[in-house]
C-alpha cells in the first residue's frame, strides 16, 4: 500500500521530479507542475462549493429557527461566522471559476491587450509637429516678454 502512496504524496508535494528519469524530463516536470495546479484548481473550486452550499444552509437554518421560536431576530455570532464562511467561499469560487486563473494554470500566459490609445506613425508625427508649433509660439512669447521688460 506504501508503495502506492509514496508516488502520489511525491507528486503533490514537488518531488515529483525523481519520478522521470527520461530524456523528456523538462516536459514531463511541465506536465507535473500543470497538473498540480489543475489539481489545486480543482480542489478548491469543489471545496469552496462544498463551503458555500454548508455555510448558506447553516445560515437559512439559523434564521429560520429564530422565526420558529417567535424571538426577535438578531445576528448571533454563528449566524456572523456562517455568512462569513459563504462569502468567503464565494470570493474563492468565483475566482477559481475565473477564465484567467484556467488558462494560468495550463500554462498560457494572456498577453495584455493592445491599449486603444496607441497611435500610429501618422497620428504621432502630426502630435509632434504641433507639439514643435506649441514651442515656438511659446519662445515667441517669451522673446516678446523680454524685450518688452528690457524696454
Amino acid at each position: 500500500m506504501m508503495k502506492l502512496l509514496l508516488p502520489l504524496i511525491s507528486f503533490f508535494l514537488g518531488s515529483a521530479k525523481n519520478l522521470f528519469k527520461e530524456p523528456g524530463v523538462a516536459i514531463t516536470q511541465q506536465l507535473v507542475l500543470h497538473l498540480r495546479s489543475l489539481g489545486l484548481i480543482i480542489t478548491s473550486c469543489v471545496g469552496a462549493l462544498a463551503l458555500f452550499c454548508v455555510g448558506l444552509s447553516l445560515l437559512i437554518a439559523r434564521i429560520a429557527g429564530q422565526f420558529d421560536n417567535s424571538e426577535s431576530f438578531y445576528f448571533s455570532t454563528s449566524m456572523w461566522i456562517y455568512l462569513g464562511m459563504t462569502v468567503i467561499s464565494a470570493g474563492v469560487l468565483i475566482y477559481t471559476l475565473r477564465k484567467d486563473t484556467w488558462l494560468k494554470a495550463m500554462g498560457f500566459e494572456q498577453k495584455p491587450q493592445a491599449a486603444s490609445g496607441k497611435s500610429s506613425a501618422l497620428e504621432s508625427a502630426v502630435a509632434l509637429l504641433v507639439m514643435d508649433f506649441v514651442e515656438e509660439r511659446q519662445s515667441r512669447r517669451k522673446e516678446k516678454q523680454d524685450r518688452e521688460q528690457a524696454s
